[in-house]
């Protein structure tokens, strides 16, 4: 079967492929997060506990959170910079 560039399915793309169309999903998702003025929300490694996020807004602030499991409320734990 031969595919067409865009329509090859992920394990039939080189490595460097891969990344490629990673990355531009990847931007894709934050600027449509970013223009519903939402952080992006996601771990590193100052989230020691599982209920701990990092959230990242467009204007550059960096919080590291804390969600309560009961009623998912967030408490800022840390202001990163």
């Amino acid at each position: 079967m031969n595919r067409s560039k865009q329509n090859k399915l992920i394990f039939e793309l080189s490595r460097v492929q891969k990344v490629i169309r990673f990355k531009e999903v990847l931007d894709e998702a934050m600027l449509q997060t970013y223009a519903m003025d939402r952080p992006l929300v996601y771990r590193n490694d100052l989230c020691v506990k599982k209920n701990q996020f990092i959230h990242q807004h467009k204007d550059g602030r960096m919080f590291l959170i804390e969600q309560d499991q009961n009623d998912s409320k967030e408490r800022i734990l840390k202001e990163l910079h």
